[in-house]
């Protein structure tokens, strides 16, 4: 089996209440925070409860040719955060907005002043949480919704998608023949 990270790329739609560490003028977004683990200098912090940001991710980095879609996939998200409280842990839901239909997660991040806590998501097999496998047009249009779940507040650091798939096998003429023509 073989992975790629999608990273936070394009847009996003945030409310008001998810800001980005450092701001810079005009506001940084938080897809340009979140696609890296630095969250000493950057990170996206929220303190209201049920406060959502919806994040897209970059196109696949391996071509649809070199999947074999028919092994099937998986994607499951990856995260860092951390609670600013020292004794409350802070919780976010995340779940697939594009495509829909898989079950939303809970990450529960560590109550500490200043270490970051790597959650990872569940990989989920199935694009809709049933029965629908991956397709690569499901790759190229992920979304994450992520809402804050509780009162303390967040800081968030870094957010990508893992995705699991198997390498398309492609024929070698030369050897399948048994000499070169």
């Amino acid at each position: 089996m073989a992975t790629m990270i999608l990273l936070p790329n394009g847009s996003s739609s945030v409310s008001s209440d998810w800001n980005t560490i450092p701001v810079t003028f005009p506001t940084t977004p938080p897809e340009e925070v979140l696609d890296d683990d630095n969250g000493a200098t950057s990170y996206v912090k929220c303190d209201d409860n049920n406060e959502t940001m919806i994040i897209e991710f970059a196109n696949p980095s391996v071509a649809e040719g070199d999947i074999d879609i028919s092994a099937g996939m998986s994607v499951r998200f990856l995260s860092s955060g951390r609670s600013t409280n020292r004794t409350y842990v802070s919780k976010v839901a995340f779940d697939f907005e594009v495509p829909s239909g898989n079950p939303q997660e809970i990450a529960f991040y560590a109550a500490t002043r200043s270490a970051f806590t790597t959650i990872n998501g569940t990989a989920r097999p199935y694009s809709d949480g049933s029965s629908a496998a991956w397709t690569y047009s499901d790759l190229e249009a992920l979304e994450m919704k992520c809402t804050k779940a509780q009162t303390t507040e967040v800081y968030l650091s870094y957010l990508a998608l893992e995705v699991t798939y198997t390498e398309a096998v492609s024929a070698d003429n030369a050897t399948f023949f048994g000499a070169n023509f």
